[in-house]
């Protein structure tokens, strides 16, 4: 089975400080192994540049020998120096040093080589800080040793470096090699970012206590200022380029712009959406790079002013909610912000809207005592992604605790979700699952909600008209309960008629209409709580698949007897196709105290196992939510199910991935076409001449394929308005699908 695992987006973008061009019109960005160039002002990707082996740990621009050039070092010491103008690589060297944690250039230039100063993990648990010349790699100078704890340093070109380690502030000379520190007498403080000014031998940094210290005379007799806004530790600071101000962020979503002359005078830009993590002045003091925790960065200019964003798949604290295909915008939807949901396009790895579920500020934490915020716990989209359903609660023990279902419908004018019900404490506790009913053609849909109250709710849209407002609302119209048992776990039939949800070990199968219980299984061998339910698709809607901790078992519900069962361990999703009639398995488990990912691949019917691998997820964390999403060629039956659809996967790093074909499926193409790469797309509809001769020797058939993928390709993928009327083309389109059989000629 030729299928493999792509990256297809989320992971941070703001783990390392973005970085401005000499003119500030563009923005380097760096996410795992490569790095992005954006426009500044549009947030449009230029360029991802690539070539390092492992995750990037720290990059810089500068012009080297009159280029403009980017400088990166990876994790295993991995150095590249790209030419921005034409995107070549001017120098590539391998640092002999292993888990390189910082990485800064000092000097030189392309001939002599460059002097960069690195951090390393040395013997006895230490990081050690040295200078490397690129044309010198083995000798090395170490400058600095400390304890290998959680650090931050920063470099001030060539003429000294900081670094910062608990509560104790390291100055190094880059020039004399010389060294001081300070060490803080309040043990109950600790150092958590630092800054360097550009000019001069001043420092700024960081700590808990949310204090800004500003460091003169690092070398000699140190002086103090302190700057004191905020009340949560301070994430990032950053000098303007003259030096004559500095900014600073935190986690109270607000930044700070001071004034070193005269510390009362302050500028704030509040009510930022996330956490401040990163922050980096353009050369020209025009722009400021606000790098936040929800996966984005802002564009600020020199009046507090957002100018740009460039935003990834936005970073979740839980994917409780998993994850949801959306058929109108062909996207998946997630948890995203605070209280808000996200809709993330796969395709071209965009992130195309959020909805603002809760409608409330986000509260931020306090220095000792963390504020809990609403939350979206579960979501549900309709069939045709016209309804959304979403609950949401706030957990604050069982003081001033929240619950609500809303119903959300898609408004096809203004192309958006609006709110159309909302229900307080739909249950008297938490909802665990959510789900509408499916291959319901009409306007008495419903939806289904389980809750740990021991019950589950039927909820029905219905019309209503009266002094306050008329149209379609939504109504609970059914309980239902089994012998006081918790639930968890809800599957709809095929055709929506019936519905599955377990209550404890036991498997109910209830009519949708009524709420009648058709049949109660349990096999007295396997007595684990249901914690997954699946409805088998296509001709094997018959069957139902149950999942617990331990135990993979298949229910026949016209016999009403189990098919067969399966010992599987560390059981953590159970997806199915509804495209076929495959379901997929994930597991998250572990084997000589090292994680294993396994996934399995089996059809109900048989326990014949399709597909199994725990190579193919085997480097990544933990995979907390995942769904099946129809690829192009859904609709072409002929292909394999790899080929139909792709399973895409959440992991605990917020790192989404794709398992689909290796290589895109083969399109079938009329032969006698002529697609080069010199062509326009005039000319490829353009009527030819062509003229024969007839011979006598035997024309075989070989069965062979036009290999001019490509220019087909062009060819259907042309704007509709160059192209002919279908009429015209619907001819050559069918030939090319069909396979002609041509046999020997008779000779007489």
């Amino acid at each position: 089975m030729d299928v493999s695992v792509k990256f297809v987006g989320g992971g941070s973008i703001v783990n390392l400080k973005p970085v401005f061009s000499t003119n500030g019109e563009s923005i380097f960005v760096a996410s795992k192994n490569s790095i992005s160039q954006y426009n500044t002002r549009t947030g449009k990707e230029i360029y991802q540049y690539k070539g390092w082996d492992t995750d990037v740990i720290g990059f810089d621009f500068h012009v080297i020998d009159s280029l403009e050039c980017l400088i990166a070092c990876s994790k295993s010491g991995q150095l590249l120096v790209w030419k921005v103008g034409n995107k070549v690589i001017l120098l590539e060297a391998q640092i002999p040093k292993q888990n390189v944690t910082f990485f800064g250039l000092v000097s030189g230039n392309l001939v002599n080589g460059l002097d960069v100063l690195i951090a390393y993990k040395g013997v006895r648990k230490q990081a050690a800080f040295c200078i490397v010349n690129t044309k010198k790699i083995d000798e090395q100078k170490v400058l600095l040793k400390i304890p290998k704890r959680a650090l931050s340093a920063h470099i001030c070109k060539e003429k000294f470096f900081a670094v910062v380690m608990g509560n104790v502030v390291y100055f190094v000379s880059l020039q004399t090699f010389l060294r001081s520190s300070y060490k803080m007498a309040e043990n109950n403080r600790t150092f958590t970012c630092v800054a360097c000014h550009p000019e001069e031998e001043i420092v700024i940094t960081g700590d808990d206590t949310g204090r800004v210290v500003l460091w003169q005379g690092i070398f000699s007799k140190k002086t103090q200022a302190v700057f004191h806004w905020h009340t949560l530790p301070v994430n990032c600071v950053a000098f303007s380029t003259l030096g004559s101000h500095f900014y600073s962020g935190a986690n109270e979503s607000v930044l700070v712009k001071w004034i070193i002359e005269n510390p009362s005078i302050k500028q704030f830009l509040p009510r930022l959406p996330a956490g401040i993590a990163q922050l980096a002045v353009s050369d020209n003091n025009a722009y400021v790079a606000v790098a936040t925790s929800d996966n984005a960065i802002r564009i600020i200019d020199s009046r507090m002013s957002q100018v740009g964003l460039i935003q990834q798949l936005v970073l979740g604290t839980n994917y409780e909610s998993g994850i949801t295909y959306d058929p109108i915008t062909r996207s998946i939807v997630m948890n995203g912000n605070v209280g808000c949901v996200q809709f993330y396009s796969p395709s071209d790895m965009s992130l195309l809207y959020n909805v603002d579920i809760v409608n409330q500020n986000k509260l931020t934490d306090e220095r000792n005592c963390k504020i809990e915020n609403t939350e979206v716990i579960k979501l549900a989209l309709s069939e045709d992604g016209r309804w959304l359903a979403t609950t949401e609660e706030r957990k604050e023990g069982k003081l001033c605790k929240e619950l609500r279902l809303k119903f959300w419908f898609f408004d096809t004018t203004k192309q958006s979700y609006e709110l159309n019900t909302s229900a307080e404490f739909p249950h008297e506790g938490s909802i665990n699952s959510v789900q509408f009913q499916p291959s319901f053609k009409g306007d008495n849909l419903k939806c289904i909600t389980v809750g740990n109250d021991k019950s589950f709710k039927v909820w029905q849209v219905i019309q209503i008209s009266n002094v306050y407002r008329s149209g379609p609302v939504w109504k609970c119209v059914n309980i239902g309960s089994f012998r006081d048992m918790p639930c968890r776990g809800l599957s709809f039939s095929i055709d929506g008629s019936l519905v599955a949800i377990a209550f404890g070990p036991i498997l109910t199968v209830w009519a949708a209409e009524n709420c009648e219980l058709k049949s109660s299984l349990l096999h007295s061998s396997y007595k684990e709580k249901i914690k997954c339910i699946q409805f088998g698709k296509g001709s094997q809607c018959h069957l139902i698949v149950t999942a617990s901790k331990s135990h993979l078992c298949v229910w026949n519900i016209l016999t009403l007897t189990l098919s067969w069962v399966a010992n599987v361990p560390d059981i953590t999703l159970l997806v199915a196709d509804s495209l076929s009639t495959y379901m997929i398995l994930l597991c998250n488990g572990k084997k000589n105290r090292k994680p294993v990912r396994t996934m399995y691949i089996f059809e109900p019917a048989a326990s014949t196992l399709l597909f199994s691998s725990n190579d193919l997820i085997k480097e990544s964390e933990n995979i907390v939510a995942a769904t099946f999403v129809p690829s192009s060629y859904s609709s072409d039956t002929r292909l394999q199910w790899y080929e139909r659809t792709n399973l895409f996967f959440m992991t605990a790093r917020s790192e989404l991935y794709c398992i689909s074909k290796s290589e895109e499926p083969y399109v079938y193409k009329e032969n006698v076409e002529d697609f080069s790469e010199k062509l326009s797309i005039f000319d490829k509809i353009k009527p030819k001449i062509q003229t024969s001769q007839v011979t006598r020797d035997v024309k075989q058939h070989m069965f062979r394929r036009d290999m001019s993928y490509k220019g087909y390709k062009d060819y259907i993928e042309a704007p509709l308005e160059t192209l002919p009327p279908i009429s015209l083309l619907a001819a050559s389109l069918l030939k090319s699908l069909v396979i002609q059989r041509e046999e020997f000629p008779k000779h007489v």
